[in-house]
């Protein structure tokens, strides 16, 4: 369901969606398993206030292993996939000063099994980001400078993991990352 009343809306789904699983047997790699998604995602954004704006998100997810290889990690949870998501974000323009605009961003990620026997875990991780842009004309065309810090608090963490069966990996998060750039419409 979606609901958009122009300056702001928000959207719910429920959903239950089923794809193959790979199963490893005898050296040789099938996808003969099943994983089980399950959930509820949540979405708001708007502009609460003149030069204003918000966006945010939430997902629940229930992400399970069936008829997984001789029934071993039936019902566990599927490797890599985090229970909840979420994310908010906020752009202000900032008043007396044309084309400055900052804004902010938080970023959550919750446990993720790290093994199909669930025995080892990903913890929880959340990241906060600041940007700033200006924007304006010079020379007849129009230019955007931005600037932007990601992982603010340099923190260290497992971003995510994955893999097929036997074969994982794991990411490691970027640490605290400053991004310069210009663009120019041509």
């Amino acid at each position: 369901a979606k609901y958009d009343a122009g300056g702001w809306g928000a959207s719910v789904a429920v959903f239950r969606i089923a794809k193959p699983n790979a199963i490893e047997q005898d050296y040789r790699v099938s996808a003969d398993g099943e994983q089980r998604n399950q959930g509820l995602e949540l979405s708001v954004y708007g502009q609460p206030a003149g030069g204003l704006r918000v966006l945010g998100g939430l997902t629940l997810l229930d992400a399970t292993l069936r008829r997984t290889q001789g029934g071993i990690n039936e019902g566990n949870d599927v490797v890599g996939v985090p229970d909840v998501q979420a994310n908010a974000g906020i752009d202000w323009d900032v008043p007396g000063v044309d084309g400055l605009t900052l804004d902010a961003r938080a970023v959550h990620t919750g446990r993720q099994p790290a093994r199909a026997d669930n025995a080892l875990e990903l913890p929880s991780w959340t990241r906060f980001d600041l940007g700033t842009r200006y924007a304006f004309e010079a020379g007849g065309r129009d230019w955007t400078l931005r600037a932007r810090v990601d992982n603010v608090f340099d923190r260290a963490y497992w971003a995510s993991t994955g893999g097929t069966a036997g074969a994982n990996y794991l990411v490691l998060a970027a640490p605290r990352t400053v991004t310069l750039s210009i663009s120019l419409a041509l």
